[in-house]
């Protein structure tokens, strides 16, 4: 159950959750940023999965396509200290850039100092860790709790539609962190962020996911989420548990969110990339 907070939270003004999230899978020269949940080790496919001779729904079989394409993506990371660069931009939204502030040109990739003397692949614009704000993103699949990890917790993510400025920035992050990855001697295989092709889908998709930590059994969403009203008031949801179910019921294909998130590199079971993490969420209500 999630109630809203007592207090409205300014749309202008965002009370931002900056933790940052790392792993513990390491290559000889890199080691790239990854998410879990937990400590647990994850990228572990639910064993329990919807009936692929089910035809019943097209919209069903299309859902478990997008999410079975991302299953050998995840990986398993730990919690790891601050770690989020705030970026300087006119937005308003502190720490987050909008996409028609992103110059292509100033898209960069570099390593940087991570665990135990390890590096990783660190996404920058002008030199600065990129993180990016979209607003008002129809989503095209909501949260799903189908696939679990090892410990048994929902791996939550959702699939939304990209604007053609959104998937050139996509682009030009992937080619500036492939470039640094190529060098890395890693023997796995990078994945195009914009690579997936989902049937049925004309436009270009994306897949946003919401990061879950777990402290002595008990989970919780990392990711703020918040609901606007059709006022513009925006206030913080106040969940009593982690339950995917709700979060589905609120994130769900049909609606538009506003999003802020980052871009993190990971390499997992001999698969790496980027993968866009939420920080915050704000749900349009209908």
């Amino acid at each position: 159950m999630h109630t809203l907070s007592s207090s409205p939270t300014s749309e202008n003004v965002p009370n931002l959750s900056l933790s940052g999230v790392g792993n513990s899978e390491h290559h000889p020269r890199i080691s790239l940023l990854t998410h879990h949940i937990g400590g647990a080790n994850a990228d572990v496919s639910n064993p329990v999965q919807p009936d692929p001779f089910n035809m019943s729904l097209l919209r069903n079989k299309i859902e478990t396509e997008a999410l079975q394409s991302d299953v050998t993506m995840e990986e398993k990371t730990e919690q790891e200290s601050q770690d989020i660069d705030i970026a300087e931009g006119s937005s308003s939204y502190a720490g987050f850039l909008a996409l028609d502030e992103v110059s292509l040109n100033s898209i960069s990739a570099s390593l940087v100092p991570y665990y135990r003397g390890t590096q990783r692949i660190k996404l920058l614009h002008e030199n600065v860790g990129l993180q990016l704000f979209c607003p008002c993103l129809g989503v095209r699949f909501g949260v799903d709790g189908k696939f679990l990890d090892q410990g048994g917790w929902p791996r939550l993510s959702f699939v939304v539609d990209a604007s053609l400025s959104l998937c050139k920035i996509l682009n030009a992050c992937d080619n500036a962190a492939k470039r640094i990855f190529e060098d890395c001697e890693s023997s796995s295989e990078w994945k195009p962020i914009m690579g997936i092709n989902y049937r049925y889908i004309n436009n270009p998709t994306v897949r946003l996911h919401i990061p879950t930590v777990v402290n002595d059994n008990i989970a919780r969403y990392a990711a703020e989420i918040h609901q606007k009203d059709s006022s513009g008031t925006v206030q913080k949801l106040v969940f009593s548990k982690f339950d995917a179910a709700e979060l589905g019921n609120l994130i769900r294909g049909g609606i538009f969110v506003d999003a802020f998130f980052s871009l993190d590199t990971y390499d997992y079971l001999q698969n790496a990339g980027i993968r866009l993490v939420a920080k915050k969420l704000v749900i349009h209500s209908d």
